[in-house]
């Protein structure tokens, strides 16, 4: 390997920095014209009447769509559950969703058309607390997709068991409860969702947008207009981040309707306010139950978590699923009881956003995992140790776990923190303390899963790659280019990755749950695989040596050991061409296989599995409660890194997202009302908030499933960082520890409170 473990210029960085690439907004069609949308001012109510046509009278209004423009369509869609509509039918489920559309010359008219749209409500009782909306007396959201058994407005629920738990109960030396809460958050992507549509005069659609699921959202939209996949063509360029918020179809439908209407390109570009009623990381209420042994050995373990997915399921269901496998963290548990809820709520509809649903209960476990270290008095590090799973260990779910890095991850955490054990915590003054904490966590990936990818080797050396998989700031072509130049024996700069187009690049499932590597590099590898055959076979009877005796190499091919003996590109391509022009095709579908059964949780939970840990310091002031990140060190088993700066990137990102979120990123509504849906009100992590050391720390456990052994990175490292923050916050409090994220000042001063009253 020449490329594969180096870092090279990331592909497209430097017209990145020069200004020089164009994203959906960059974009302008011939007679583009510009939506808004009415949306519903109310969290729950029936729409009585709705009334378009004084905005359809104002001058430059060119289209306007209600539920009157649905009739001959399929009108709902989403990703497993189609319950979405494409604008309002008979209810509205959110504050926020889309009654009306309007397409217009420029945004102020389209702005005052929809102020002209009339609309009658009849507001409903709305449920916005997602153990309230689970109650069997909570008013129905969707009625067709509830689980009438379970009640209220879950939709499904999950389960995943192993050994006897009420047997691991009576066995253990000690128990310890705890509930913990996650409050939704905002992915914060720079770029908003933004879609341009135009229908062709043959009658094929054209979507451009920043969708991570280029080949489903293809699907959906054909669905929804009663089309082949082949009348219509979705096309992404470089998206602007995106951390699972781009996930679904979200806005696709609507804009594509207001085309077809108008007849003429229609864009629509959400502002921040937009985007907050769009999509949103899911909440969560998880209750833990763990037994344990006086020697530490974790002994019994129950767990629950009910996922509010808010109006619209999208992603929540399988979100939920795979949560339910992983209630427990990565630990080696004889008895086991975990169970998940997918919940309706009237709140925005909810998405993936880094770590799927594993962030949640990582932070109720790994909570609990310190809390019964300091009872036993023990190492929270050696307590770890002592109960994580190891390689060849069967999970909860059945399967055998292989390529397992989690111990080496959390040593090495550990060990860049300058971890010396709980006890050890330092007063900087008489109010201020500073103590670090650990945490570690397991995520899956989306299993079974479809990639497919194309490899063209042109008759110069020169090599294109075409996949659907996205490249959203993560560096995907980057490090799917260095795979196949590796293959190809290819230099760097002669590989190029095409964006998605449908038209032109095979099916990818979508550019999520840190998959691309894994499953479109060993798609990639393959096809590519294809083609040095091909002409490994051409160089052995042209050059009369046997095929093992030949590499590629420095774009030619070579006799080993006798570079001397070679051909060029141009060369082969003569030899079995009979001229130095052509092309060689090579493709693979990669298809994994798996999956876990719903009410027992047996099965296949994931083609490879991710392991992390993070280890933090902060300096805490128990007078006002403000918490300072001193240092972080975030450690990922990345099987290979491809790229190692771009791991780190990844690494960074992961880790500011996790102090955002361990400490004060929240959205909030008052009786379904969004009331902090600005970057103003909305508090990101700025570098102020930046950790004064941040250490990335890569572990390479290759997978042997993963193209080189790689495996995945970008969401991995997310998860345990709010917990290891967490901890470390409790460290310096004493074992005061606010179970209910984020960690505000005022949570911590009342942690405090509560513990001196206890004691």
């Amino acid at each position: 390997m020449t490329l594969v473990g180096t870092n090279v210029e990331m592909a497209g960085a430097r017209a990145k920095v020069s200004g020089a690439v164009s994203y959906i907004a960059d974009m302008e069609f011939p007679g583009q014209l510009y939506a808004k949308a009415l949306r519903s001012p109310f969290a729950h109510a029936k729409l009585i009447r709705i009334d378009a046509s004084k905005a359809a009278a104002l001058p430059g209004v060119r289209a306007v769509v209600t539920r009157d423009d649905l009739a001959g369509l399929n009108p709902y869609f989403g990703t497993g559950v189609e319950d979405q509509p494409v604008v309002v039918i008979d209810k509205t489920r959110y504050a926020g969703d889309i009654v009306a559309a309007v397409a217009a010359d420029n945004r102020d008219i389209a702005e005052e058309a929809v102020t002209l749209i009339e609309a009658e409500y009849q507001e409903l009782p709305a449920v916005t607390d997602v153990l309230q909306s689970a109650h069997a007396q909570a008013p129905i959201i969707h009625e067709q997709h509830v689980d009438k058994q379970a009640g209220g407005n879950i939709h499904g629920v999950y389960r995943a068991a192993s050994g006897d738990i009420e047997q691991g109960f009576r066995e253990a030396d000690e128990i310890i409860e705890n509930t913990y809460t996650i409050p939704p958050v905002q992915h914060g992507h720079i770029e908003p969702h933004a879609v341009t549509a135009f229908w062709e005069p043959s009658g094929k659609l054209v979507v451009h947008t920043p969708c991570q699921t280029p080949s489903p959202l293809q699907e959906q939209i054909a669905k929804i207009y009663k089309l082949p996949l082949n009348r219509v063509r979705v096309i992404v360029p470089f998206v602007g981040g995106g951390y699972g918020g781009k996930n679904h179809a979200r806005i696709e439908p609507v804009v594509a309707l207001l085309a077809r209407k108008a007849r003429r390109p229609v864009q629509w570009i959400l502002t921040r306010e937009e985007v907050f009623l769009t999509g949103r990381r899911f909440g969560a209420v998880v209750k833990i139950k763990t037994g344990f042994k006086r020697d530490g050995r974790l002994w019994a373990r129950q767990a629950e978590a009910w996922y509010d997915m808010g109006a619209y399921a999208l992603s929540g269901p399988a979100n939920t699923k795979n949560a339910c496998i992983i209630a427990g963290g990565p630990y080696n548990i004889p008895h086991r009881d975990y169970t998940t809820y997918a919940v309706y709520t009237n709140l925005p509809p909810a998405g993936p956003y880094r770590g799927v649903g594993a962030s949640h209960i990582c932070w109720a476990y790994e909570s609990d995992i310190d809390d019964i270290a300091r009872r036993l008095q023990l190492d929270p590090l050696a307590l770890r140790l002592q109960n994580l799973i190891n390689e060849g260990d069967k999970f909860i779910t059945g399967e055998t776990m292989t390529s397992v890095g989690i111990g080496e991850c959390v040593k090495q955490a550990a060990n860049a923190i300058g971890w010396a054990g709980r006890a050890e915590q330092s007063l900087r003054s008489e109010t201020i303390v500073r103590a670090k904490g650990l945490a570690v966590a397991i995520k899956s990936t989306s299993t079974p899963s479809t990639s497919a990818a194309s490899v063209r080797l042109n008759s110069d050396g020169s090599a294109i790659l075409l996949t659907s998989s996205c490249d959203m700031g993560q560096g995907a072509q980057t490090a799917l280019a260095q795979i196949v130049g590796d293959e190809l024996g290819l230099p760097f700069e002669r590989v190029s990755v095409t964006f998605p187009d449908t038209d032109f690049t095979p099916y990818d499932k979508s550019t999520s749950s840190s998959r691309t590597t894994f499953h479109m590099g060993k798609a990639a590898q393959i096809a590519a695989g294809q083609i040095r055959d091909q002409l490994l076979q051409i160089g052995a009877i042209t050059l009369e040596a046997r095929v093992e005796d030949l590499e590629l190499r420095d774009a030619r091919l070579q006799v080993k050991g006798a570079p001397e003996k070679y051909l060029t590109y141009p060369q082969l391509f003569r030899a079995l061409y009979g001229d130095p022009s052509g092309s060689l095709f090579g493709s693979h579908t990669l298809r994994t296989e798996g999956g876990v059964d719903s009410a027992t949780g047996q099965g296949k939970g994931s083609s490879f599995w991710f392991y992390s840990a993070a280890g933090a310091e902060v300096e805490v002031d128990t007078e006002t409660g403000k918490v300072r990140v001193l240092q972080v060190a975030s450690a990922v088993d990345v099987g290979k890194a491809i790229h190692p700066l771009q791991c780190d990137l990844q690494n960074e990102g992961s880790a500011l997202a996790g102090l955002g979120s361990a400490l004060f990123e929240e959205m909030r509504f008052a009786d379904g009302q969004p009331i902090n849906c600005t970057f103003l009100d909305y508090l990101l992590p700025s570098m102020q908030d930046h950790p004064g050391a941040f250490k990335s720390l890569l572990v390479e456990t290759p997978h042997p499933d993963g193209p080189y052994g790689a495996k995945g990175m970008g969401e991995a490292a997310l998860p345990p960082m709010a917990p290891a923050i967490g901890n470390a916050i409790a460290n310096a409090l004493n074992g005061a520890r606010v179970r209910d994220l984020p960690v505000k000042p005022d949570k911590i001063v009342a942690a405090l409170v509560a513990n001196k009253q206890r004691g």
